[in-house]
């Protein structure tokens, strides 16, 4: 249906008095009356996206709009706060002195083929089926160094976060995780005779 001659009147009248707030308001009302399918999914979309960035502003581990502290920009804010780190050395003393539980965040094939001795094994991806029959082997009182494969793999961070929310407070990570324990030629499962200084 073409534009009348009304549509066209009420437009340049009140443009001529508030150029730019009327004229886009008589703009939507003329698109409204003219396609009132296309106003309600617009709506409809809008509403969505409110809906979706109040859950994501509520959620502890939510995307960031707006830059994180260190300037980075959509970074989920899990990695925001982080968990204490340790080096390779400092969790070989833990590990030499038995003050900490390590806990391997890497998939099961991988901590099947090697791992740092006596580390228990709870992969992150498959956290929600696993965890309630691997919570018992980890006490809240002890020191749990988390670790995963290297310095960009972010399963233990993930993991750390998902047990500060389960009441765990005594938490480290092995900073490059399995990389950095390999390359130091510290123990390992399969190596139990690696370097121990």
């Amino acid at each position: 249906m073409p534009q009348t001659t009304s549509d066209v009147t009420d437009l340049s009248q009140r443009g001529s008095s508030c150029p730019l707030v009327c004229g886009s308001i008589s703009l939507i009302r003329w698109g409204v009356r003219r396609f009132p399918h296309a106003a309600r999914a617009a709506g409809l979309l809008v509403l969505a996206l409110l809906l979706a960035a109040a859950c994501n502003a509520a959620n502890p581990l939510g995307i960031r709009w707006l830059p994180s502290p260190d300037g980075r920009v959509g970074l989920p804010r899990i990695f925001e706060s982080r968990l204490p780190e340790i080096d390779a050395a400092q969790a070989l003393a833990l590990l030499q002195s038995g003050q900490a539980i390590f806990v391997d965040s890497r998939d099961q094939k991988d901590y099947q083929a090697d791992h740092i001795p006596g580390a228990i094994n709870v992969p992150q991806r498959k956290w929600v089926e696993l965890w309630p029959d691997t919570r018992s082997q980890l006490p809240r009182d002890r020191t749990l160094v988390l670790y995963c494969y290297g310095g960009h793999c972010g399963l233990s961070t993930r993991q750390g976060k998902r047990l500060l929310q389960e009441g765990y407070e005594n938490l480290l990570v092995l900073e490059r995780g399995w990389d950095e324990w390999t390359e130091a030629g510290y123990p390992t499962q399969r190596r139990p005779q690696g370097k121990a200084t």
